[in-house]
């Protein structure tokens, strides 16, 4: 790591960014790299998409994201519409765009409307980095949002999955997941356990108390069932031991 990768991780380690891009390729390399530098890295594909998550974070954590990078040439909302949007409701948002050369007129509207940073496509790696640090060292020295305490009997999972462990309600982008009555004892006891490991043995003894008697190739069934209305990475088996409920990647 150089001395301005190091000095840019510095800075960007304890921040969130939203990354807008509809180019699945360079969506997905560009995200691999952020994912070096933020806490916290998540991805649209296009700009309606992006202000739903830009809205969802903010209703989950309370916050905004520190930085949103965004491309310009996107279907149904294009950059700039996303700019004027994020600023309609954060008028301090840190944005930077990604341009290509030929877009002068695009940069000219955006520059006209706030945005100071702009990086040029095809995107080089040394160029992304420096305007990062530049970026996230005026972020770090910006008054820090207040943040209202998340209500303790909700559990965010990350990826916009909240539990409500009064309700026993699981919700996506804040709908409803449907769980079966089995479904909403497994995430009793884990969620209990969040982060740690919950034995088959705890499991299995769990559902005795409440009258069930189960295999462990049954439970196995529905560990698989209640994978899929999780957010991916969520819930692992731990070979031998049991099972793990924790945030996902960059919850």
């Amino acid at each position: 790591m150089t001395k301005e990768t190091q000095q840019t991780y510095e800075q960007t380690k304890h921040l969130s960014v939203l990354f807008v891009e509809d180019e699945e390729q360079l969506r997905t390399w560009t995200a691999e790299m952020l994912e070096d530098y933020f806490y916290r890295v998540d991805v649209a594909e296009d700009g309606i998409d992006a202000l739903q998550r830009y809205k969802n974070y903010h209703h989950l954590k309370g916050h905004y994201y520190d930085i949103v990078i965004s491309d310009i040439q996107m279907p149904r909302m294009n950059g700039i519409q996303l700019t004027k949007a994020l600023y309609e409701l954060r008028p301090d948002q840190p944005i930077i765009i990604l341009s290509a050369h030929a877009e002068t007129p695009n940069l000219l509207a955006l520059i006209n409307m706030g945005v100071a940073q702009f990086i040029i496509k095809p995107i080089q790696y040394h160029e992304m980095i420096s305007v990062l640090g530049r970026v996230a060292q005026k972020v770090n020295a910006l008054p820090k949002e207040t943040t209202p305490a998340t209500p303790s009997h909700l559990l965010d999972f990350g990826d916009n999955a909240i539990w409500d462990k009064e309700k026993k309600v699981l919700t996506h982008n804040r709908l409803p997941i449907m769980l079966t009555k089995y479904e909403i004892y497994l995430m009793n006891l884990l969620t209990s356990k969040f982060e740690h490991v919950c034995s088959n043995e705890e499991i299995l003894n769990h559902f005795f108390l409440h009258d069930i008697d189960i295999s462990s190739e049954s439970l196995r069934g529905m560990m698989m069932r209640l994978r899929k209305k999780l957010p991916e990475h969520c819930l692992s088996s731990i070979y031998g031991l049991g099972y793990r409920l924790s945030t996902v990647k960059g919850g």
